[in-house]
């Protein structure tokens, strides 16, 4: 059998770093469960879509590669939406392929035609349906690519025909998977330096920016001698062992941190 597009979409994902992908087959979702089960990606059957979402927000997060869930036509994708909130708001590389009834049923009110991408457009850093085999390949990449660099989730919505649809040769498209490093100038640095020498009343408050720079943060309280609070997505990155955090700010922060970015002079982020 010649090369389908749901093959190829899915030797992108593993292209991508994708490892395990969350769902329930059925129906639409079919020829793509299919082409994961001949591939080195594990299928992770769930007894609920939204649950699926959870589970890959959570391998994202601790991982810190690109995840996968997939799920059929109308209600089946839809389910996912609790956990693709939660995932985009908390910078999860996830990337969901909602299946979609195919396309000349599209726009006549089938059974269980919904707008996939107008649904999750609120959700998503990216979301785009596939409307022809030829953009397969560059859609697939594309959307790997937003999830992993602007560190959301990523909707791909792929007609059931155009996942059956012979694959099409295109030019390849390599998904970057590394991370770029990011870092103010050097004349910001000099400012920053300047600031912080002249002030006797420094507050630091830490975000998830600070995940896997634990000791370096707490170094920079500890030189100069400043209480630190953090947000909620932060906590797990700079609370433990710090003897200068003051705890969290927000609508479920303390008075502690509240008053200590409050009464500061400068305010390190």
């Amino acid at each position: 059998m010649s090369k389908r597009v749901a093959d190829l979409l899915v030797e992108t994902l593993e292209a991508a770093g994708v490892r395990t992908c969350y769902g329930i087959i059925g129906d639409t979702l079919n020829r793509i469960a299919h082409a994961i089960d001949r591939s080195e990606i594990d299928w992770v059957h769930m007894r609920h879509e939204e649950a699926g979402a959870f589970a890959a927000q959570a391998e994202a997060l601790l991982t810190g590669r690109l995840t996968a869930c997939a799920g059929s036509c109308g209600p089946g994708s839809l389910h996912f939406i609790n956990g693709l909130y939660e995932a985009n708001r908390n910078r999860a590389p996830v990337i969901l392929i909602a299946t979609q009834i195919i396309r000349q049923d599209i726009g006549f009110e089938s059974i269980q035609e919904i707008d996939l991408s107008d649904v999750f457009r609120g959700c998503s850093v990216f979301c785009e349906m596939i409307v022809t085999p030829e953009q397969a390949r560059r859609k697939t990449v594309a959307a790997c690519q937003a999830a992993l660099t602007k560190r959301g989730v990523a909707v791909l919505v792929v007609p059931a025909d155009v996942a059956n649809a012979p694959a099409h040769d295109e030019p390849l498209y390599t998904v970057h998977t590394r991370r770029p490093l990011i870092r103010p100038n050097e004349a910001d640095l000099d400012a920053i330096a300047a600031i912080l020498n002249k002030s006797d009343a420094i507050t630091l408050y830490a975000g998830a920016g600070c995940a896997g720079a634990h000791d370096e943060v707490v170094a920079v309280a500890a030189r100069l001698k400043a209480p630190m609070a953090h947000t909620s997505r932060g906590k797990d990155f700079v609370e433990y062992d710090n003897p200068y955090d003051v705890g969290m700010t927000g609508i479920i922060g303390g008075r502690a941190g509240y008053r200590a970015i409050l009464d500061c002079d400068v305010l390190l982020l």
